[in-house]
């Protein structure tokens, strides 16, 4: 199955953006990203937490989806849609662990800036960044949180209220029509 690359289900939060490069259609979850262009567009319409590299290579792609596929479940598991894997803990980490940065303080009050230690490449960094999205999501208390378990979704949201089940109007609307085919067909 051919899946069109338009991007229009982007959070705009960077965690979630990078996890849903993940998609479902019916009950089977499709890559998004499977070749270096499918990453270079992504790169131009998801919101990253630090510029984009103006190339992106093969090896960037090889580098991207391991730590994809870790936040992904992590960001699942943290909404209570999967289990929480140390090995998924661990290439997270990795990442942090191989490009930290140094908080300085800024040029005016009250300002902080971060910075890279070495010289990593822009798309080293923004994996690094990536990771640091996600760790941010899970290491503090977010309830907000959510898995879309509607038909054609699975992509993870934050909740904008309180009951709110599913990431948007169509999928509510998708999930009652698969509700009611159900039970009607019982």
């Amino acid at each position: 199955m051919q899946i069109e690359l338009t991007w229009t289900w982007l959070e705009g939060h960077p965690s979630l953006d990078f996890a849903n490069t993940v998609i479902r259609r019916g009950w089977t979850e499709y890559e998004l990203i499977n070749s270096v262009a499918d990453l270079d567009s992504w790169l131009d319409a998801a919101a990253l937490p630090a510029p984009r590299p103006p190339t992106v290579t093969g090896d960037d792609l090889q580098a991207f989806l391991p730590l994809r596929d870790a936040a992904l479940r992590l960001l699942r598991a943290g909404a209570g849609h999967g289990d929480w894997q140390a090995t998924d803990v661990q290439t997270l980490n990795e990442t942090l662990l191989s490009h930290p940065e140094v908080t300085l303080l800024g040029a005016t009050m009250g300002s902080v800036e971060s910075r890279p230690v070495g010289a990593p490449t822009p798309f080293t960094l923004l994996l690094a960044k990536l990771a640091a999205e996600v760790r941010d999501v899970l290491a503090g208390p977010r309830p907000d949180l959510a898995f879309c378990d509607a038909p054609s979704c699975g992509q993870l949201f934050f909740q904008r209220r309180p009951n709110q089940a599913w990431c948007g109007p169509p999928c509510g609307n998708r999930a009652r029509v698969a509700r009611h085919h159900t039970t009607s067909s019982n």
